[in-house]
């Protein structure tokens, strides 16, 4: 009995295993995303170990990791300064915004602009990454894809932006410690959930701005 408890083959023995995992890859993670310009071919990289281990398949998380980093460091930085300088201007619009606040009507549409175009670069972000993780396909087709599979699959994209919301709050007014598992934790739970939505769209019909998906390293 105790014997069969301690069993990787058992749900929680093999829960706990991902969850460690996660660590591991967070940390490796926040390494390797230390330059800061390389943070989108880290993020690529997490979502290809994190959608591995949702989808049951074995592998060492460090080789994996790193062998996915390399494999997508060009595209995966390059989307990742994208995404870092559109969120630095949505950064610096809310500023300025917030600091020129008042009731004029012009002030008030500028401001719903903003939230719509905040809303719209948190959709692309949450399926940029995995799906670079598991699609060949230039930048462009990156970005227009990930609004399409975002909008499609919308309650997906909010449960995935909630499990984020949640993991990050926590870190930042409950247990700062937690940070530990921080981005690797969010990834894998996301994995989960994104794992149905890439298998779906991987049907052949479904392939319209879709290409192969990648050779595993």
């Amino acid at each position: 009995m105790l014997k069969d408890l301690f069993s990787l083959d058992n749900p929680i023995m093999n829960f706990i295993s991902h969850i460690a995992d996660s660590v591991i890859l967070n940390l490796l993670w926040l390494l390797t995303s230390l330059p800061i310009f390389t943070i989108g071919a880290s993020t690529t990289a997490l979502y290809y170990c994190t959608l591995r281990i949702a989808e049951g398949k074995e592998g060492g998380v460090i080789k994996t990791y790193f062998s996915a980093f390399r494999d997508n460091f060009k595209q995966g930085t390059l989307t990742g300064l994208i995404m870092l300088g559109v969120g630095g201007v949505l950064s610096l619009d809310g500023y300025v915004l917030t600091r020129l606040k008042n009731t004029g009507v012009i002030w008030v549409l500028l401001y719903a602009v903003w939230i719509l175009m905040v809303i719209l670069y948190v959709m692309i972000l949450i399926y940029l990454f995995p799906l670079e993780a598991r699609f060949v396909n230039t930048i462009p087709m990156m970005f227009k894809n990930s609004l399409i599979v975002s909008v499609r699959f919308l309650i997906c994209t909010i449960v995935v932006a909630a499990i984020h919301f949640a993991v990050y709050y926590f870190i930042i007014n409950i247990f700062t410690p937690a940070i530990f598992f921080g981005e690797g934790l969010c990834a894998l739970l996301s994995s989960y959930l994104l794992k149905n939505v890439l298998h779906f769209i991987e049907a052949p019909e479904d392939l319209t701005n879709m290409k192969k998906g990648k050779e595993e390293p």
